[in-house]
């Protein structure tokens, strides 16, 4: 397998974390990601991924792109360990938690909305920040209800080993930081995120460790 990943993607790292979960080895290509790129337009890029995103996987002649796709890939075809849970309504409340964070709140705080807002929209730096603390800190209160709400025991997520669920926690936590949100009216996502960075398949593919990633 080849996996494409920038060190700064939060979709690359959740790919990463997924791999690293199930033990599966890869060779990475990295690609410049982030504002200003231009080499995931490169035409050889864009026949892999039309939508000029990371990351996209490469298995044989499969080519691969959308995270939760990807891992639901890997799930298939290496089942263990599982990253879903056995019963139809814990995979349901699984794949919902990672919705939230994937679907609802991720696409609201990346690098070509920002450009847009930024470059097209001229939004100034105060109202910008604004905008990306807002809709992590919203994606991240819900999460947190639904933590709360359902009751699920355990130390992750669901359960007591990581999920999908996690991977997209753990993964939107990094971003939000960046833009300075606040989690302190959500515990129970602290909770999650910190017992998930003990975890050597989370800590180890963290974008700070990444070999390409830029020294501060």
């Amino acid at each position: 397998m080849k996996l494409h990943t920038f060190f700064q993607s939060g979709s690359a790292y959740r790919v990463r974390i997924a791999l690293a979960l199930k033990q599966i080895d890869y060779e990475p290509i990295y690609v410049v990601g982030g504002l200003g790129s231009t080499d995931l337009k490169r035409p050889e890029y864009l026949k892999l991924n039309p939508s000029a995103v990371v990351p996209t996987l490469i298995d044989g002649d499969t080519v691969l792109t959308q995270t939760l796709a990807i891992i639901e890939y890997l799930e298939e075809i290496c089942p263990e360990p599982p990253l879903l849970p056995s019963d139809a309504a814990g995979r349901a409340r699984v794949r919902a938690i990672a919705q939230v964070m994937v679907s609802d709140t991720h696409p609201l705080s990346t690098a070509r909305v920002i450009d847009y807002l930024d470059g097209t929209l001229d939004l100034s730096e105060e109202n910008l920040n604004s905008w990306l603390q807002h809709w992590n800190e919203r994606g991240f209160g819900a999460v947190e209800k639904m933590l709360d709400d359902d009751g699920m025991p355990g130390t992750y997520c669901h359960g007591d080993r990581p999920t999908v669920a996690d991977i997209a926690l753990v993964s939107q936590v990094f971003v939000a930081k960046k833009f300075g949100a606040d989690f302190s009216s959500t515990p129970n996502v602290t909770r999650v995120y910190n017992t998930c960075m003990e975890h050597p398949a989370f800590l180890d593919t963290a974008p700070d460790r990444q070999p390409d990633a830029q020294p501060t």
